[in-house]
Parts: C-alpha cells; structure tokens; sequence
C-alpha cells in the first residue's frame, strides 16, 4: 500500500506545474516553457498594441492580447537579442517580473486558474537612459500546458 501512494504522489507532482507562475528557468532556454510538448507552428493568435516609440528613460505602456491564455513570458530585446530595460508590473494579480540578465528584464504570469484563463495583461517597459535604436518585444503564450507558442508574438518599438 505504501508503495502505490508514493508512486501515485511522484507521478501527480508534474500535473500541479508552476502554481506561483512562470519559472526562473525561462531565462535561460530562450523563453520556452517546458511542458514536454512541441511548441505550435501554426499562426499565432496574440498580439501586443501599444506605442510604437518611446524616449529613452522613459517608459511604454504595451498589452499582450488575444484569444484566452494561461501563461505567458515576455522580453525586451536589443539589437543583440539581449534582454534590456525594466518592466514594471500594471495589473498585479496577473503579472510578476523575472531578473533574468538585469533587475526586473522579463515579464511573466502568476498563476492563472484553468477555469478562469486571461485575455490580455497590460504592462509598463522602461527604456534604458542612453539606449537609443530599435527594441523587439518578443512574447511566448501558452493557452494551456500543450498549447504554447513560443517566442512568435513580437512588436518593435523605436527608442529615442
């Protein structure tokens, strides 16, 4: 008996995922979740609106929109593709920053009811005083466990 409920616990641990939200590993596999499936290739259905300039030191208010989601991570990359900037939180139950390269440099979800799944998170993005050029949003949704797509919601946004 003692084996079946430890077996039956090891194997339900998996299914719980990240209650707290999107994890810190994120940061370094490119923004892929891992949920042990193959991300879509088909079209993506979400989009970020939102300004399309900003001066530097001075932030942007941008949302992740679309049909229903349950996670999401979010960058802001330079023309390096590294992360730059600081976001910062708008709507805090479903929202958290991650310091990935520097402080508060990737946005992610809190937990997300199954039940109860979102359909746009607006949020805030510093520039870095001193940076000037062209910046890349690059976003991956997940619309449940096996339904993710992965750094293909993408917006430009020139800093000057």
């Amino acid at each position: 008996m003692f084996r079946f409920v430890l077996l039956t616990v090891c194997l339900a641990v998996p299914a719980f995922g990240y209650s707290t939200g999107g994890p810190q590993q994120i940061c370094t596999n490119g923004l892929t979740p891992e949920h042990h499936v193959d991300p879509q290739t088909s079209p993506v259905p979400y989009s970020f609106s939102g300004g399309n300039t900003v001066k530097s030191g001075d932030k942007i208010t941008i949302t992740l929109e679309g049909g229903d989601f349950l996670g999401f991570a979010v960058q802001a990359h330079d023309s390096k593709g590294e992360p730059i900037g600081t976001f910062k939180i708008v709507e805090s139950n479903k929202s958290q920053t991650l310091s990935c390269s520097n402080p508060d440099d990737t946005l992610t979800h809190k937990k997300i009811p199954k039940d109860n799944p979102i359909t746009k998170v607006e949020f805030q993005w510093i520039a870095p005083a001193g940076y000037k050029g062209k910046v890349k949003f690059v976003g991956t949704v997940a619309k449940d466990g096996a339904t993710f797509w992965v750094r293909k919601v993408l917006k430009e946004v020139d800093v000057e």
